[in-house]
């Protein structure tokens, strides 16, 4: 079996959108920058901001967010589902719960890029769980003893 190099092996899916955060007092609108990388396949990442606040990012399944189009995925910290007006992120963490409204259009055209980059499925010929091993052996957790 011939394997292509890495370089053309591998690919980055970066969309950048405005979000509303929906509060109570009045919606605020939100920066995000969608991110995927074939070396990690099966994550999305999204990195929200706003001019007041430092950005936070949020890394969940991108399965998650393929079905959160179409029907409401997810059961943990980040629900995803769609709504009339586009598809809502729904984001639980012990500091609190943000909903924020995105553009469905602009989800849909990344996830399929997605897609394209690395197909559902076949997620395990681009993960180097060999590596990801050798990242843990590496690991220096503060307050443990170096040997």
């Amino acid at each position: 079996m011939t394997t292509q190099p890495t370089a053309l092996r591998h690919h980055t899916v970066i969309a950048r959108t405005g979000m509303t955060l929906i509060a109570e007092s009045s919606d605020i609108a939100v920066d995000a920058e969608l991110n995927f990388h074939s070396r990690d396949p099966f994550a999305v990442r999204v990195v929200f901001s706003v001019a007041s606040a430092p950005a936070v990012e949020w890394v969940f399944s991108r399965e998650l967010l393929v079905n959160g189009l179409s029907a409401p995925a997810g059961t943990g910290d980040v629900q995803v589902f769609p709504c009339h007006a586009g598809i809502i992120f729904e984001l639980n963490s012990p500091s609190g719960r943000a909903r924020l409204l995105a553009d469905s259009e602009v989800l849909t055209g990344f996830v399929q890029d997605t897609l394209d980059a690395v197909p559902l499925g076949a997620e395990s010929k681009y993960f180097d769980l060999d590596r990801e091993i050798a990242l843990l052996a590496d690991l220096r957790l503060p307050g443990a003893s170096q040997s």
